[in-house]
């Protein structure tokens, strides 16, 4: 099930936002394997809270609509983020070096391949349940609400086609199923085609991803 939030803007739900990255180390091709697009500083599952760097917003967002809690601000320092109890995704690599808890560096700047990474490591279905799925902007919890609830929050076409909305319990939000479920589709279906053929291999304490 997809989702598409009213924010007078372009929906960040749409799998279609513009990269924040502005340094690409590597331009993935999902024709080709055989390289890592990601490492990281331990093996086997990892627990605690998720904190996503300042280059990877929209990832943050996904991992929210999947279900998981991560914690993001455009504002985070190396210097805060280096220290952070938890598990730290990042794009650099000055920072996975400085980290002595958990972190996991993404090299490639394929979103596809960061949601079938970012899957593994933290044990996440790439399906959107709304059950358990998180608001993206904020990470709060979304409750059910009617028609009624949402009268001149929403534009009254959607109103008048809808029954069913989301409420961020938070930040206020409101989400509906919309038409935005075919691009949100096809960016999980990517990341699933891609998860199947990612390799992981645990050396010397560290763990290297690789596409076959």
């Amino acid at each position: 099930m997809s989702v598409t939030p009213f924010t007078g803007a372009t929906p960040s739900w749409d799998g279609e936002e513009v990269s924040e990255i502005s340094n690409k180390e590597q331009v993935f091709n999902p024709m080709h394997g055989g390289y890592p697009v990601a490492e990281a500083n331990f093996c086997g599952p990892v627990e605690g809270e998720v904190y996503v760097d300042s280059m990877l917003g929209w990832l943050a967002r996904w991992i929210r609509m999947l279900g998981r809690h991560a914690y993001y601000d455009s504002n985070y320092s190396d210097v805060f983020l280096s220290g952070v109890d938890g598990l730290v995704i990042t794009r650099d690599a000055g920072l996975h070096r400085s980290r002595r808890g958990a972190s996991l560096l993404l090299f490639t700047d394929d979103h596809a391949a960061w949601l079938a990474v970012t899957s593994k490591v933290l044990g996440l279905g790439l399906s959107i349940d709304m059950r358990s799925t998180l608001c993206p902007e904020c990470g709060g919890r979304l409750v059910r609400v009617g028609r009624e609830e949402v009268a001149g929050r929403v534009p009254m076409g959607v109103a008048a086609s809808h029954s069913d909305f989301f409420e961020c319990v938070d930040c206020g939000k409101i989400y509906w199923v919309g038409s935005h479920r075919i691009k949100i589709d096809t960016m999980l279906h990517k990341a699933m085609d891609l998860s199947k053929r990612i390799n992981s291999i645990c050396i010397a304490g560290g763990t290297i991803f690789k596409i076959d």
